[in-house]
């Protein structure tokens, strides 16, 4: 069984919902039959996990993988410094700031890699942006962080500034995501400015990944990708990794 995970010295309030509802195993997702995912419970808000009469929801082990059932996607949660999960003194705070947001893991097919296929392969939707109805200059744009960031030239009033930023994000395969950021300075409406990810990966014969996180963490991109990537591959149970 797995132990909420604690600072040295601090002890677990076991009247806490996050201590009731402890699951102590994590939990079982497949994607694909080469992408099965046995996440941590912290990672997820666990203590929402369960119906009204108090069942919990999840998938947990022990089950034998060709049991588990498909899912069309996943998503998990980090928190810098350390991207550690949740814990009992920030599953409470909805708007945490120092979270990292992994709003869908999905698999997709290789199709989506053919050149002007749909879907979110970044050398795609590039195309889609300069020639879609947003304006932007492509031939305008600063270097920031390892990035190439383009503005958009005209927003709807009150929806404040934003920018389309292009990164590599794995070299060794040359794959590249596109964020979506809101700039300074932020519309009096603005409680949680974010930046947010989106891309096509070709590991696991095709992925689609869709991160967020406060725009304040923008120099630190490429660390947060690294790490949901060193999460997803060390989570993996299926017999082909």
């Amino acid at each position: 069984m797995l132990e909420p995970p604690l600072k040295p010295g601090q002890i677990l309030d076991k009247n806490s919902e996050y201590a009731k509802k402890w699951p102590g195993r994590p939990a079982l997702f497949k994607l694909k039959d080469n992408l099965i995912l046995a996440i941590p419970p912290q990672f997820n808000a666990f203590w929402r996990q369960y119906d009204r009469w108090g069942r919990d929801q999840m998938t947990r082990p022990p089950l034998p993988l060709k049991d588990i059932p498909q899912m069309p996607l996943i998503g998990f949660q980090m928190f810098f410094p350390d991207f550690s999960g949740y814990t009992q003194d920030n599953y409470r705070n909805e708007f945490d700031e120092d979270m990292v947001s992994i709003v869908d893991v999905t698999p997709v097919t290789m199709a989506e890699a053919e050149p002007g296929a749909a879907g979110h392969h970044v050398p795609n939707v590039l195309p889609r942006l300069w020639g879609g109805s947003q304006p932007f200059i492509s031939t305008s744009y600063e270097e920031k962080f390892g990035l190439r960031c383009y503005e958009m030239l005209q927003l709807p009033d009150g929806m404040g500034r934003k920018q389309y930023c292009i990164g590599q994000r794995d070299a060794a395969n040359d794959e590249y995501l596109l964020l979506e950021i809101f700039l300074p300075p932020f519309e009096d409406w603005v409680r949680f400015p974010i930046m947010q990810a989106k891309y096509f990966s070709k590991k696991y014969e095709g992925v689609e990944v869709v991160w967020r996180a406060h725009v304040k963490h923008l120099k630190d991109w490429h660390r947060i990708d690294q790490q949901i990537w060193a999460y997803i591959d060390a989570w993996n149970i299926a017999k082909a990794n």
